[in-house]
């Protein structure tokens, strides 16, 4: 058994780390978050349902303490896992990530009388059938719930009828000190590095190469905006399932030569750096750390007006908003950006300034404020 303390013992449960190998968003939430949380008050241990990967390693560094299950998120057999976990490491509250995390995390709290948050990550653009009939069965073992953004609080309402009462908005806060302004020797240093004449443009981004974060529209919005730029550059930093099917699309469309995908990397204030426009062309987007990023590094931003981005990205202030599935808008903005510089930089002093809103360290307090008041409640 584990060694009693008066330190409060969570499970933080979570589906997986990253798609095929190679971290999402939520998985460095995990990574940032957990190594901050309040160890004089608080005993973490993060138990991942899949099978250990390449990307355990990155939260054992950080000392973070990690299970993992080798399940799927249908396999019964987690529930029985769970309560061993729980037996033994004398957990009080289960904080869950995921939808199969929700579901067994929930049953097994219900179990045993323990507290349970849901932590809603995106808008459910992907929301299953029966998935929604185990939020309903399961709905009464929610003792709270956590949004991103304001746009998941109302997806996690009208999807899975979770009560607004139960529900609270914590944005995704970033290590603000990694994000400190780099300078011009670094970036020239880093664009040599990439093979990137000093001269040239370079519009770029930073996301999962996945269908939902519309990578499509930016690489089709290339063409017109090397009409007026020819020597632009296209960085994309990220990796996912449909690498190859957009590494086509820029063969199709003539521009390989001018499209750089970087893959997976976790240099990414380095990449940010060597950026003249950021950009965000998301389908949906639960808030978008990428762009948080970008701000905190002082990039003028174009982004998609969806989900969470509307509520940190202000349109004409702190970057430009344009319509999702766009391309022509997105290459008249970003032209927009590169022909007017100065207003480009004062775009990114005041995305920078709004980025301190973000601090990653008033993320976490929120959340502990959310333990202690659960676990008060349910002594």
């Amino acid at each position: 058994m584990a060694e009693h303390t008066n330190k409060i013992n969570v499970l933080w449960l979570v589906d997986h780390l990253g798609y095929g190998g190679f971290m999402h968003g939520a998985g460095k939430f995990y990574l940032d978050t957990i190594p901050l949380l309040d160890e004089n008050k608080i005993n973490v241990t993060l138990c991942v349902l899949r099978s250990r990967d390449h990307l355990t390693k990155l939260f054992e560094d950080r000392g973070v303490r990690i299970l993992h299950l080798g399940r799927n998120k249908f396999d019964p057999r987690t529930i029985t896992d769970l309560i061993k976990i729980i037996r033994k490491e004398k957990i009080e509250l289960i904080h869950c990530h995921g939808y199969g995390s929700d579901n067994f995390g929930r049953m097994v709290g219900g179990l045993f009388g323990i507290p349970t948050i849901v932590h809603a990550h995106d808008d459910n653009f992907n929301y299953p059938w029966h998935q929604n009939l185990a939020d309903l069965l399961l709905r009464r073992f929610t003792k709270k719930a956590i949004a991103i953004s304001e746009s998941v609080k109302r997806s996690c309402v009208t999807k899975r009828k979770i009560c607004p009462n139960k529900l609270s908005v914590i944005h995704n806060g970033i290590l603000l000190n990694n994000f400190n302004t780099i300078e011009k020797e670094l970036i020239q240093k880093e664009r040599k590095h990439l093979g990137i004449k000093l001269d040239s443009k370079i519009v770029g981004t930073v996301a999962r190469l996945r269908a939902e974060k519309g990578i499509k529209y930016l690489i089709e919005s290339a063409p017109k905006i090397l009409e007026i730029f020819p020597d632009t550059i296209f960085l994309i930093a990220g990796d996912g399932p449909l690498r190859e099917e957009l590494q086509n699309l820029a063969s199709q469309l003539g521009i390989q030569d001018k499209v750089l995908f970087m893959g997976f990397r976790q240099d990414i204030p380095a990449v940010l750096s060597v950026i003249d426009v950021f950009v965000a062309p998301s389908e949906t987007e639960g808030l978008g750390l990428g762009i948080l990023e970008a701000m905190a590094i002082g990039k003028p931003i174009v982004a998609t007006s969806v989900g969470g981005i509307i509520e940190i990205l202000k349109d004409g202030e702190t970057g430009y908003l344009v319509p999702a599935k766009n391309s022509q808008e997105l290459a008249k903005r970003v032209i927009y950006m590169l022909k007017n510089e100065e207003e480009a930089r004062c775009l990114g002093i005041k995305a920078r300034e709004e980025s301190r809103k973000y601090d990653i360290n008033s993320n976490v307090k929120k959340i502990e404020e959310q333990y202690f008041g659960l676990i008060t409640s349910n002594n």
